[in-house]
């Protein structure tokens, strides 16, 4: 059995978007994962917020909200960790 190899374009190729400059992988995956992390941090606030307005009155509130940042943030750390 032959190995694959990934086809190339042949060297004189002028699509559409040969003319867009070479992106590196890492950085667009640096650039998606913050923008990740800036969207969580704000949903974070937001149910923190909501959460001690709304349910103040609970003894459930603190440990979820501690929960939650703990869990989601392991999550996050856990998925850029391969990044580097």
């Amino acid at each position: 059995m032959e190995p694959l190899s990934v086809p190339t374009a042949p060297a004189s190729f002028t699509g559409p978007l040969s003319a867009l400059p070479a992106v590196n992988l890492e950085t667009v995956l640096a650039v998606v994962m913050t923008l990740v992390f800036i969207w969580w941090a704000i949903f974070t606030l937001v149910v923190i917020y909501h959460w001690f307005r709304y349910a103040r009155d609970s003894w459930v509130t603190v440990p979820v909200l501690v929960l939650h940042v703990v869990v989601s943030g392991w999550i996050f750390v856990f998925a850029i960790g391969g990044f580097h």
